[in-house]
């Protein structure tokens, strides 16, 4: 269970990292239905549609849209808004100052991968990386797009043993994550 309180811990203090930025909650509604099998994740008062398996656990106890497998495995998925600093800010730019951002929080943080893809028709980058916090070592996969003159943040945060185990899951929850 100590274990457990550690993951959520990490996610929680990578939430509040990531909304230490100014948010953006931009309203725009508009009725949407989750594909089969899956549940929404966030309201029609966001700017972004977000769904996951209808086997996870939507989590409404912080501002980011998101979601954990079970108590067993704590394993997370969210989604976060927010405005750039600068309109003419790229993912390269955002992506500095996100990671000295984690590294200030987290210990032992090492860029696995990074590598271009696509997020409802724009231009994205998914970044795959470890780092620890208390003694506990996790694995997380971001995928940062800029729509306009916000940037959008999926996080999929998992320890190290259960990372592989939801994959093919977290890239079907990125194929269904729709930006309004």
């Amino acid at each position: 269970m100590k274990h457990a309180r550690m993951f959520r811990l990490a996610a929680a203090v990578l939430t509040l990292l990531v909304l230490a930025l100014p948010l953006a909650s931009c309203s725009k509604g508009g009725e949407f239905a989750p594909p089969a099998g899956y549940q929404a994740a966030t309201d029609e008062k966001a700017d972004f549609h977000f769904y996951v398996p209808d086997k996870w656990t939507v989590d409404y106890s912080t501002a980011a849209a998101g979601a954990y497998y079970s108590a067993s495995d704590p394993s997370s998925v969210s989604v976060m808004a927010w405005e750039l600093p600068h309109t003419d800010t790229t993912l390269d730019e955002w992506w500095a100052l996100n990671r000295e951002e984690i590294e200030q929080v987290f210990d032992d943080f090492n860029l696995e991968s990074e590598e271009n893809m696509t997020v409802d028709g724009l231009y994205a980058k998914k970044y795959v990386y470890t780092a620890s916090l208390g003694g506990y070592a996790y694995r997380y996969q971001q995928v940062a797009a800029i729509k306009g003159t916000s940037v959008y943040l999926f996080t999929y945060a998992s320890t190290e043993e259960n990372y592989e185990t939801h994959l093919d899951e977290v890239n079907e929850m990125l194929g269904y994550w729709l930006l309004k």
